[in-house]
């Protein structure tokens, strides 16, 4: 059948189970899936092959399949106008070997080869773009800012602190998972912090000892906090161990983006992976994956020179697009003009690099800017918690970001 260009293999053989345990295409689609009556399916409650045959699925294949673009897919269409490789085409080009075997004709395919599994929001690090939804250290910081609140479990980030719970009080998720595990041919485990998640190792350890291991490939997302210790005795039974480090900046300015992690610690867990690919794990690859907003997008000369001390594999410049606040679509006027200048006049390593930078250029171009209040309230809020200043980090883009201190 003839495929319009605007096609998505992902609602044909995707799903992601995010950290407050509810459905998505997806990472990057802007709906969680719901049911007939417009409630939210729990991937706690409810298998994850009948959220794939749902009719909310059903229609979002229809719709791809009549040429149209799902409004809750415009993360993709955004970057692709920017001339970015959105997640819907790098998924073509990544998974190119299943691409041709889709059953595109079908509304209720047996293909469900893809799970980007979000296991909770347990997590040692406060990023400055992330939030309670993903991480249990964010949650209990903002608890924190509000120490007159009496009843704690008001709050919104305590409904994330335990909605993100979930994998552990879920076994029926783990059994149905082990269940797919003949079928699964993608497992794709982010953040919270998947290196420690417990249940996700016994899960690996089960399909090693299954056999099913040997056709499943496995992709990171890590923040290069956890040591490898033995994790790579049972990746030895799998396809490929993809591990993307997110690092989105360097040394002091790393430390404060993300803040729990160390640069000195951080260095030495990328190094002791590329040394296990060498010795005795060569199904690992290594990727640079930053995340550019804000704070980094006027350093990323610095972190490209310090990623070309490394052997990653590949660099993959991931554009943030929530939180909006963070986004370098949403800077300020002084700052937009202050960092397209720095972009276009530096001299970047290699063409890659520079063909994305091209890219980043476009987006913020394309972008509505503001007037930075909200980034500088939550930036002001959270460095007065921590005590400490974005001035004193990252003083350019602070300054024209109108941050005073």
């Amino acid at each position: 059948m003839t495929l319009p260009k605007t096609i998505c293999m992902l609602p044909w053989t995707s799903l992601e189970a995010n950290p407050q345990g509810t459905a998505r295409p997806c990472c990057l689609y802007d709906e969680e899936i719901t049911d007939s009556q417009g409630n939210k399916y729990k991937v706690s409650k409810t298998t994850l092959t009948e959220i794939y045959k749902s009719e909310y699925m059903q229609k979002l294949r229809q719709d791809f399949r009549a040429g149209e673009k799902p409004a809750a897919c415009f993360r993709c269409w955004d970057e692709e106008a920017a001339g970015i490789t959105s997640k819907r085409i790098n998924s073509r080009i990544r998974l190119k070997e299943l691409y041709t075997q889709v059953d595109w004709a079908n509304d209720t395919p047996d293909q469900l080869w893809f799970l980007d599994l979000k296991l909770g929001n347990i997590c040692n690090l406060r990023c400055r773009i992330c939030g309670s939804w993903s991480s249990s250290k964010w949650a209990q910081e903002e608890i924190g800012y509000m120490p007159e609140l009496k009843d704690k479990k008001s709050h919104l980030a305590y409904t994330y602190l335990q909605q993100g719970m979930w994998p552990r009080n879920s076994p029926q998720f783990w059994e149905n998972l082990k269940t797919l595990l003949p079928e699964i041919k993608y497992f794709e485990f982010t953040g919270g912090e998947p290196w420690m998640i417990q249940e996700h190792w016994d899960l690996l350890k089960y399909a090693a000892e299954t056999g099913d291991a040997r056709h499943i490939d496995i992709h990171y997302n890590t923040n290069a906090t956890q040591e490898l210790g033995e994790h790579t005795q049972v990746w030895n039974h799998f396809g490929r161990v993809d591990i993307a480090f997110s690092i989105d900046n360097v040394e002091y300015r790393f430390e404060y983006e993300r803040y729990g992690a160390k640069w000195d610690l951080a260095n030495k867990i990328i190094d002791d992976v590329h040394f296990a690919k060498n010795i005795d794990t060569p199904n690992i690859t290594t990727q640079l994956c930053f995340t550019i907003n804000i704070q980094n997008v006027y350093y990323l000369d610095e972190l490209l020179a310090w990623a070309d001390t490394k052997p990653f594999g590949s660099v993959y410049f991931n554009m943030l697009h929530s939180p909006d606040h963070m986004s370098i679509q949403h800077m300020t006027q002084p700052a937009k003009e202050l960092t397209l200048n720095k972009l276009k006049t530096t001299f970047w390593s290699s063409k890659q690099y520079q063909r994305e930078i091209d890219n980043v250029i476009k987006f913020i171009e394309n972008g509505s800017g503001s007037d930075g209040q909200e980034f500088l309230e939550k930036m002001q809020r959270t460095d007065a918690y921590r005590k400490q200043n974005f001035l004193d980090t990252h003083p350019e883009i602070a300054r024209a970001m109108g941050y005073h201190g």
